[in-house]
């Protein structure tokens, strides 16, 4: 049975692998510290945040002071990361390993180093990052309680304005009493409206023991904590234990106390690393061996320190279980000690392990550090996809000594590194840091920027918003060829939006809104440039009411003619300020069929659609007016609303010389004059007369006919009377 377990484990484990293959991290860069030195430690503790990074060299020399420390901040550019920066204490004394521990969140950087007021005491050194990305330093945080030599500062978490310190070899609790040694402890604190931080609570384990190390690892997300106790339990076998915060309140109580679920075995240091965000806690147990376990994907084996680490998720009551424990795939008797070093990121997990090897006579040779990269994928299971080395592995580097992820970059630390970043000039014990990311650094430019004009749209929300900026196109309008780059928005108060941008976008703010766009480089995000977008938002325009069209069916088919040459005319006052389109009952676009003269294409009834957009604003507004057809004989009655002379003089004395209808400037007509016997003697076009003469002879006195023949093909007929 055994046997079995295992082949369904290791197939278990090599589906895992394979399912959720992602991207491939690549070394793109090695840094060095400016100027090496023997002994330095540069990389013992790397963190990076938002294309930021400080590198911390906790022994260096400086004027004379030994170890001392230093740190040096870095900023993601087109060149890849320049140390721009260099962070020290001028009070530091010897042995003072500032830079041992860093944290980095948002514009927070928080540095362990020693106590100079004290002789064995550590202290937090704040530092905060101003507009011009100088960090500045704004408060230091003293060991707090009556012990020394507590390891004061070994870990930090920062989660908005709460920070937890971890001081494992403190030996008092919460209230300073009942001395256990080595118990451990971790304090928070809290950063107020002030922007100092003060403590807050002490706490320590509610089962606290001497030599359990209660706060060798600390993490916070939100409002939960977790501290792990690697040596908790008479065979170190390791716990983790979770607080949250009370309600309403800046003070924390414990809530669950951690331990492996399968087997609790000697020295397993569960707790070693903990960590916490949105995807569970996360909790590293370096000296796990290789035992039976239904989560352990593994299977029952001989193997001592393999290592694992176990992930806690919340059930549906709220409380922590186990969820997952994953191994690396290829753990051996070679490669063990998974989970000395862990960070996560949002869904990803990087652990370190150790390789061996061991020559011919089988006595260990070298020694090197990897980093194997996790990846949480459908049911939440998460899964290998890589295992992260250096591109030239160097013996005992103590590579990933310190790992920080944040989005698409991994560093890794390595603090016994004696090569510099080609390889070469050996410096024993220099240090130095890689840089990991997914993609290749090459042929890194800032994109050259467009500029976009305003962009404008009609308040069809009112009040000054409007749902009708089209940003579909934007990002082809800023840059060519943007699939080569990355865009990130914020509003105007700095808020991130989301990108893409919608295609029809909202705005947030009435009538006049700037939006920041940030273009970087894909294979360099930090290689980017920064424009603007402006929004405008026009008041809507309001339309005339069109009352209903009506005409006359002679013929009894239901179809009739329409002067809707007026029509825009009877929209607006200015029509050529305006552009105008219309549409039937289906939809279709019938703006080349409305002239002057239209017959309505349904019968009887006939509705019509018009967009009326301003051509200067290019605010639309839609309206609605209806053709309606009658052959009711009162309804079709002819309306005279012009004058038909009953006779003219053509005699040359400048009066009633021409015979012609009053009142039809307006209108498109046709008029046919006859003479008593049914001649067409004449064919008259809109506004014009008669002068009498027929092919240039003037036609005697007589009464004589017309025809008149309006537009919507409405007939009068008539005489009038010539005279001489």
């Amino acid at each position: 049975m055994p046997m079995r377990i295992k082949i369904y484990s290791t197939f278990l484990l090599f589906f895992i692998v394979l399912s959720v293959s992602s991207q491939q991290w690549k070394q793109n860069f090695k840094v060095v510290e400016p100027i090496r030195a023997i002994d330095n430690g540069f990389g013992l503790s790397v963190v990076t945040y938002d294309g930021y990074a400080a590198y911390g060299a906790n022994q260096v020399d400086i004027g004379g002071v030994e170890n001392a420390g230093k740190v040096y901040v870095a900023k993601q550019d087109c060149d890849g990361w320049t140390i721009y920066q260099e962070l020290s204490r001028p009070d530091a004394r010897n042995y003072c390993g500032f830079g041992s521990r860093l944290c980095m969140k948002d514009k927070i950087l928080a540095i362990a180093g020693c106590d100079p007021a004290v002789s064995d005491g550590n202290a937090i050194y704040m530092y905060e990052r101003d507009s011009n990305d100088q960090y500045i330093f704004t408060q230091k945080i003293p060991r707090i309680g009556n012990s020394l030599n507590d390891n004061f500062g070994s870990e930090i978490a920062i989660s908005g304005n709460f920070m937890v310190v971890g001081s494992y070899y403190n030996s008092t609790d919460s209230n300073l009493n009942n001395y256990l040694e080595y118990s451990g402890a971790a304090y928070i604190f809290f950063k107020g409206p002030d922007g100092v931080w003060r403590l807050v609570q002490k706490i320590t384990a509610s089962d606290r023991k001497t030599g359990d190390n209660f706060g060798n690892s600390v993490a916070i997300y939100q409002n939960t904590i977790v501290i792990g106790a690697n040596r908790e339990g008479f065979n170190w076998a390791g716990a983790a234990y979770v607080f949250e915060r009370n309600t309403n309140s800046n003070t924390w109580r414990e809530i669950k106390k951690i331990t492996a679920y399968d087997f609790r075995g000697l020295q397993d240091r569960f707790g070693e690393i903990v960590r916490i965000n949105e995807n569970g806690i996360m909790i590293a147990a370096p000296g796990d061996d290789d035992y039976d376990s239904i989560l352990s994907g593994d299977g029952g084996g001989p193997l001592t320190m393999l290592g694992s680490v176990y992930i806690f998720r919340k059930n549906i009551n709220g409380e922590w279980t186990g969820h997952q424990k994953i191994r690396a795939s290829d753990g051996s008797a070679k490669i063990f000690n998974f989970g000395n070093i862990m960070e996560i990121y949002d869904d990803q997990i990087a652990v370190r392990a150790t390789e061996y090897e061991y020559d011919i006579n089988g006595n260990l040779s070298k020694s090197f550090g990897r980093v194997y990269m996790f990846k949480k994928g459908v049911n939440d299971i998460w899964g290998e996809y890589q295992a992260v080395q250096s591109n030239i592995k160097r013996n005992s580097d103590w590579f990933a000594c310190s790992i920080s992820l944040y989005k698409d970059d991994l560093f890794i630390g390595a603090f016994w590194d004696a090569l510099d970043s080609n390889g070469e000039n050996y410096v024993g014990y220099a240090g130095a840091a890689y840089i990991f990311n997914p993609y290749d650094y090459l042929n890194t430019q800032k994109p050259i920027l467009n500029t976009i004009p305003v962009l404008l749209s009609c308040a069809d929300l009112g009040n000054g918003f409007s749902s009708g900026f089209d940003m579909s196109g934007i990002e082809k309008d800023l840059v060519q060829d943007p699939g080569n780059f990355v865009f990130s928005y914020k509003d105007q108060l700095g808020n991130l939006l989301p990108s893409p941008l919608p295609a029809n976008y909202a705005n947030r703010y009435p009538f006049d809104e700037i939006i920041s766009v940030k273009v970087g480089n894909k294979n360099n995000p930090a290689c980017y440039e920064v424009t603007n977008i402006e929004l405008k938002t026009n008041s809507r325009f309001s339309l005339n009411t069109i009352p209903d069209f009506y005409e006359c069916d002679f013929d009894g088919t239901g179809y009739a003619t329409f002067n809707l040459s007026k029509i825009n005319s009877l929209l607006v006052a200015d029509p050529s300020l305006y552009s105008f389109v219309y549409f039937d009952k289906n939809g279709n676009d019938i703006s080349d069929k409305i002239t002057e003269i239209y017959k309505n294409s349904i019968k009887n009834h006939e509705e019509v659609k018009v967009s009326v957009t301003d051509l200067n604003t290019l605010c639309t507004v839609d309206s609605m007016f209806y053709l309606n057809v009658t052959n009711n004989s009162s309804d079709c009655e002819l309306k005279e609303d012009y004058i038909i002379p009953k006779f003219f003089t053509p005699n040359g004395d400048g009066y009633n010389d021409t015979w012609e209808i009053i009142g039809l400037e307006n209108e498109n007509y046709t008029i046919n004059i006859f003479d008593r016997y049914g001649k067409l003697l004449k064919i008259l076009g809109k506004n014009t007369g008669w002068d009498g003469n027929l092919n240039g002879q003037p036609l005697p006195s007589s009464d004589y006919w017309f025809q008149l023949i309006l537009e919507n093909k409405i007939t009068k007929k008539g005489h009038f009377s010539l005279k001489r």
